[in-house]
């Protein structure tokens, strides 16, 4: 339990006042680069349905020029085959799916990890001496989504990304795609793979590296909130010592990790499964799904263990208080009732009775406290986020009979 502080001096709105006395916002996308554009595009903030369009233009961008240069230099059939650019799984999975969920979380991401940075100011969980400190890392924050280097950046890994992808398929004996056509000696690009790897896979990477930066960016936040000193309060209803909107907070990234999930990993599989045949059963294949399905919701999790070493003390000071308390309670009560005979009941009994009984509760609610904020509601959210993605490949499985390897699998796996 922290020492008690001065109240902050606020303004109406809940904000604290900054050190010059104008209140600075915190915000991970607001007048970004990648907003600007949208705004010189004329699809700003204010544009109804904004978020559809956005959305609209970008399939337009990437999908709709690769499938109608795919239908001009014929690749396409009737049967699955990896020359058949309609039956890519990746294709419809990252452009017409991923594609459309990063639009979608970003206004999420963004009005959540705001009002969570609104909270600990209003609330008061950042003391009043901290507050400047606080601002500055807002400042920080801003001067960064607003500069280009981290968009350039972006933009040269989705860059090597799409080559990473490319260049194979130039080496020897590569696999027959609709990305590139010829022979063992003579190979070139199609039309439609070479917007796919210098238009749309690119442009579907920076998206994803983008929302990676502000990630990055908020994490960095969580770090240098937790080099504050935190009024942290152990009764507190949220068994989180008042910080418990921030699982709420990272709860919300379930959306990134399903539209990750299903544009980078599920789609990905789900092209080697359904158009190269390839084997469930092997590493290259299960590998991914497996790792993504445990790793992405504990990556979002383990940032707020920065904040375990404030909670665990002040949950720690807390109860020794409490305990001390309860037990001086303890012993008036009990030589009242148990070592006094004959004594008739006073007044004041019943009072110290309700006093101890009160103590107790709180003393419970202390030794309740969660020392990582984080719930199981939130932790569930991801987890579901994560397995929804590898779940878009469940069709594909079931019709190329790989599904029984599954079911099998977690057969096994409950069995022991």
């Amino acid at each position: 339990m922290s020492a008690p502080t001065r109240p902050s001096t606020r303004h109406e709105s809940g904000r604290a006042d900054a050190p010059d006395g104008a209140p600075v916002e915190f915000a991970l996308f607001e007048d970004d680069n990648w907003r600007r554009f949208f705004a010189a595009l004329g699809l700003g903030s204010r544009v109804p349905f904004r978020l559809v369009k956005r959305a609209l233009v970008l399939m337009f961008v990437t999908y709709v020029p690769m499938a109608a240069l795919a239908l001009a230099q014929g690749l396409h059939d009737t049967v699955a085959t990896p020359t058949n650019f309609f039956a890519d799984f990746a294709a419809y999975a990252q452009f017409l799916l991923a594609l459309p969920l990063y639009i979608i979380a970003e206004p999420v991401i963004d009005a959540s990890t705001r009002d969570a940075a609104k909270q600990f100011l209003a609330s008061g969980i950042v003391s009043r001496t901290d507050v400047p400190a606080v601002y500055r890392v807002h400042a920080t924050v801003a001067r960064a989504r607003k500069a280009l280097w981290p968009d350039l950046l972006c933009i040269a890994l989705a860059y090597v990304f799409s080559l990473v992808i490319l260049i194979p398929q130039f080496g020897p004996d590569p696999l027959p795609t609709w990305h590139v056509q010829g022979g063992e000696n003579s190979r070139w690009m199609t039309a439609a793979g070479v917007w796919a790897f210098f238009v749309s896979i690119p442009l579907l990477n920076y998206i994803w590296l983008r929302l990676i930066c502000k990630i990055v960016l908020w994490i960095y936040y969580l770090y240098r909130l937790t080099r504050q000193h935190l009024d942290l309060h152990p009764m507190h209803a949220d068994t989180t010592g008042g910080i418990g909107f921030i699982s709420e907070t990272q709860g919300r990234y379930a959306l990134f990790i399903l539209a990750f999930g299903i544009g980078n990993v599920a789609a990905p599989v789900g092209y080697q499964v359904a158009v190269l045949n390839y084997d469930l059963s092997i590493l290259p294949v299960w590998g991914p799904l497996v790792l993504f399905g445990l790793g992405a919701p504990l990556l979002f999790t383990l940032p707020l263990l920065m904040f375990t070493k404030q909670l665990y003390r002040s949950k720690k000071r807390a109860l020794a208080a409490y305990r001390a308390r309860v037990t001086e309670q303890s012993r008036r009560v009990e030589e009242r009732w148990l070592f006094t005979a004959d004594r008739e009941p006073a007044p004041q009994d019943a009072r110290e009775l309700a006093e101890l009984e009160t103590l107790g509760t709180i003393y419970t609610r202390i030794e309740r406290m969660r020392i990582i904020p984080f719930d199981l509601r939130s932790f569930g959210q991801l987890i579901g986020s994560s397995l929804g993605a590898v779940a878009t490949l469940l069709p594909l499985l079931y019709e190329k009979g790989e599904l029984t390897v599954v079911v099998e699998a977690l057969g096994r796996i409950m069995g022991r």
